[in-house]
């Protein structure tokens, strides 16, 4: 009988040795992770729409352009006490139209309102209440038409002059030329008991009225008040 040897080995069937050779094939081979098809179309879509979409700017420039004008504007406007000649306008007429009458009423709101929309942008005040204003004198001719005493709204801002003479309606319009000192110079003021008290029936607002003296907070010198 044929002797057999432990030393010797058995050959294995030829369908082992393929499942062997796939097995170590798939070891072999690098991990692959699999991304849901969803997933992967989401960052896909986020990406294109990254490209498309503009870059915004850092800061308003339109706002900062404005800011910038608006502070420049205010550097060059005309101070109240210049000595440098320039235009003025005025409307005016007598006080008591101008201060106290009934009809006359929204004047001083007008002038709180605008006061408060130069202090809010920083823009240096061109308007004035002159009382008796002293360039009169060198109008003979517009000094016969207004009762006396009278009050003028003067500035250096032609739009809004014509502006006030429509709002105002019973004035005069005009224009002088000269230096803040000659132009806001006042001749007398305005005292505070000018006027008389208003019938309570005769006033129909149905707010309170102005108290005598509203008109010194737009006197020349007092922009600060």
């Amino acid at each position: 009988l044929p002797s057999s040897s432990s030393s010797s080995s058995v050959e294995k069937p030829e369908s082992d040795k393929r499942a062997m050779s796939a097995f170590t094939m798939a070891a072999a081979a690098p991990v692959v992770a699999v991304v849901p098809a969803r997933q992967s179309r989401a960052t896909a879509g986020a990406a294109r729409s990254a490209l498309r979409r503009p870059s915004m700017p850092a800061a308003p420039i339109r706002r900062t352009i404005r800011t910038m004008a608006a502070a420049e504007a205010s550097a060059e406007a005309p101070a109240a006490d210049s000595a440098a000649p320039k235009k003025f306008f005025f409307c005016i007429a007598n006080a008591e139209f101008m201060l106290h009458d009934e009809n006359n009423e929204h004047f001083p709101e007008v002038l709180r309102e605008r006061r408060r929309f130069y202090r809010e942008t920083s823009k240096a005040q061109d308007f004035w209440i002159v009382p008796n204003p002293a360039f009169l004198d060198a109008m003979p001719d517009v000094k016969a038409k207004i009762r006396q005493p009278c009050v003028a709204i003067v500035t250096t801002d032609k739009v809004w002059n014509d502006f006030m003479k429509l709002r105002l309606d019973r004035v005069y319009k005009g224009g002088v030329e000269g230096t803040a000192a000659e132009c806001l110079a006042s001749t007398t003021m305005i005292p505070l008991d000018a006027f008389k008290d208003t019938v309570a029936p005769k006033w129909a607002a149905p707010y309170n009225k102005y108290a005598p003296g509203w008109w010194e907070a737009f006197y020349p010198g007092n922009e600060d008040k």
